[in-house]
This record gives structure tokens, C-alpha cells and sequence, in this order.
């Protein structure tokens, strides 16, 4: 009878230091992302971009180059719901010369987003948490049809987004910089017409921010099958835009 009573207080004593072990876990809230997109008074991103702008009907082509800076210059407006920050833009032709402030821009911060203003548009750059395959309207603030002047072209830039996290914790090498974890995000992959094409992405760095945007939007009349867009484009533009500091 002793030998089954001190067999049951045994088994009472594990289940009990089993049931204190469970309970003792520390609970780990799940990564929600917000390191890709990290908002810092002072913080700064150098970029390299070259750019192609198709005129004339696509006999003209502008090749342009050159860099952008853009700085996290102060909070300009906090409350319980966001963080405002203000964003100063710098351009410069090459690296002998001296930078050019060019545009005032914002970050906005919220707990489950975050929309960057760009050229007077509010994009949804980001939400929370933002796993592989999540999908939001990141133009959901603006007209997408707005007509955008480039050279003298009126073009749509902007219909038919969707933005979808489509690689995250990734690494990427840009320019023999290894950057361990990255976000990359499609804005939009619209090939469907032969006169139009839309394609836009961004990359994300933990820890920095954006380290690479592309874009090609193109139009034209003549379309040639089995040709790639460059030969044939009649307006519209493409951009490279890769990071080469920061701090």
C-alpha cells in the first residue's frame, strides 16, 4: 500500500512541475515585420538610380542618372494613433558636387501601416504583420487613374496595382553589399495587354528601410510580339534605384 501511495504522489509531483513548466513560458509575440520599415529622427539612405524616359514615340530615349538622398529630418505630428515624420529629399548629378534639396516629403506611422508620401501621393507602403503572399491597396488613397506628365506624355502610372509581400528574411546582394534579411514587395506585374505593361517592386532591409526599387511603365501602339519593351515602347519610363549608404 506504501509502494502505491508513494507512486501516486510521484506522479502528482511531475504533473504538477510539468504543469508550472507550461505555464512559466514566456510568451513571444509574433514578428510582425515592422523592422523592415524602421523610422529614425536623423536616419539617412544614400541611393545610385538610373532611369530611361521614352519620347517622340519611343524615337527618343533619356537616359538620365545620377543620386537621391533622403533623410528622417523630425516628428511633425504625434498622437495615440501615428508618428509623422518629415522626410527631406536631396538629388545630386554625381559625387563632385554638392547635394540639392529637391522635395519635402512624410512617413506616417501606424500601428497596422505605413504610408509614405511621394509626389503628393499617399502610397501604403507597409502593413502589420506582413507575411509572404499578404496583399493590401497601396494606392487605396488616391485616385489610381491620375494622369502623370513625363516629358511632355500623359501616362496612368498607377492602375491596376496590388501590392503583395512575395519574399521576407531573404538575403540579397546589391552591388557585393550582402544585406542578410530583406522584404521584397511586388506593387504590381500587369502584362496581360500588348500595349501596356506595369511592373514596380520594392526590397526592404531589416534595420535600414527600402535598399531597392524598379519600375517599367510602358505604352505604346505598336506593339511587337517576342520583342522586349525597350525596343518598342512609344512613352512611359523605367528606374533603377539600389542603396550605396546609409547610417
Amino acid at each position: 500500500m506504501k509502494t502505491i501511495i508513494s507512486c501516486l504522489l510521484l506522479l502528482t509531483s511531475m504533473f504538477y512541475l510539468n504543469s508550472c513548466q507550461e505555464e512559466s513560458i514566456p510568451y513571444v509575440e509574433p514578428d510582425q515585420g515592422k523592422d523592415y520599415y524602421p523610422a529614425i529622427v536623423g536616419k539617412y539612405i544614400t541611393y545610385k538610380y538610373d532611369s530611361v524616359i521614352f519620347d517622340d514615340n519611343g524615337l527618343t530615349k533619356y537616359n538620365l542618372s545620377g543620386f537621391i538622398r533622403e533623410t528622417v529630418s523630425e516628428v511633425i505630428e504625434e498622437n495615440d494613433n501615428f508618428k509623422k515624420y518629415k522626410i527631406i529629399k536631396y538629388w545630386r548629378p554625381n559625387d563632385s558636387v554638392q547635394w540639392t534639396l529637391t522635395d519635402v516629403e512624410s512617413t506616417t506611422i501606424y500601428e497596422d501601416r505605413i504610408v509614405k508620401t511621394e509626389e503628393n501621393l499617399p502610397f501604403i507602403k507597409m502593413i502589420f504583420p506582413n507575411e509572404v503572399e499578404t496583399k493590401w491597396d497601396g494606392n487605396a488613397m488616391f485616385d489610381e487613374s491620375i494622369i502623370v506628365t513625363v516629358y511632355g506624355e500623359e501616362i496612368k502610372p498607377y492602375e491596376y496595382w496590388e501590392y503583395e509581400v512575395v519574399s521576407k528574411n531573404t538575403p540579397l546582394n546589391i552591388n557585393g553589399k550582402l544585406f542578410s534579411e530583406t522584404l521584397e514587395v511586388i506593387q504590381v506585374d500587369d502584362n496581360t495587354s500588348n500595349r501596356s505593361k506595369r511592373y514596380s517592386t520594392e526590397t526592404f532591409a531589416k534595420g535600414i528601410g527600402l535598399i531597392r526599387k524598379e519600375m517599367k511603365i510602358y505604352e505604346t501602339q505598336n506593339p511587337q510580339e517576342g520583342q522586349p519593351w525597350e525596343n518598342y515602347a512609344q512613352k512611359g519610363y523605367s528606374l533603377v534605384q539600389e542603396v550605396i549608404d546609409h547610417n
